[in-house]
């Protein structure tokens, strides 16, 4: 007949140790202050995209569709690329977005290609002035 373990044999996970509260506390508070610090950089971008989609019209030619949204009063521009299956840059253009046409845009650009691309996307949006 077997005896039930005493609680100092029991499966029961350790208490941590003063040392230990410490270092979980240490490591929560760098947590938080990352995440913070990632948000407030986040929150003062004056200028954001998504990329919502690509078709290829032809081996010369992709049309991006994307999203843009201004968060302060200029105006911005956006560069997008066409990538191939290598991820090499086969084509490149820039295209304007004026504050005058709203704070959230859904645009549309053409990209001419030197071969055929397998994806477009934008790589940057910055605003003008």
């Amino acid at each position: 007949m077997s005896t039930p373990p005493s609680e100092d044999e029991s499966s029961a996970l350790p208490r941590l140790s003063r040392r230990g509260w410490i270092l979980v506390g240490l490591g929560l508070a760098a947590l938080i202050g990352v995440v913070s610090w990632y948000a407030l950089v986040a929150a003062t971008q004056p200028v954001r995209w998504k990329d919502v989609g690509f078709s290829v019209e032809s081996a010369t030619e992709i049309v991006a569709t994307y999203e843009v949204y201004l968060y302060d009063d200029r105006d911005a521009v956006c560069q997008i690329r066409a990538l191939n299956p290598r991820f090499t840059e086969v084509g490149v253009t820039t295209q304007p977005v004026s504050r005058a046409d709203g704070t959230e845009q859904r645009l549309t650009t053409s990209i001419v290609t030197t071969e055929e691309a397998t994806t477009a996307q934008v790589q940057y949006c910055e605003p003008v002035g």
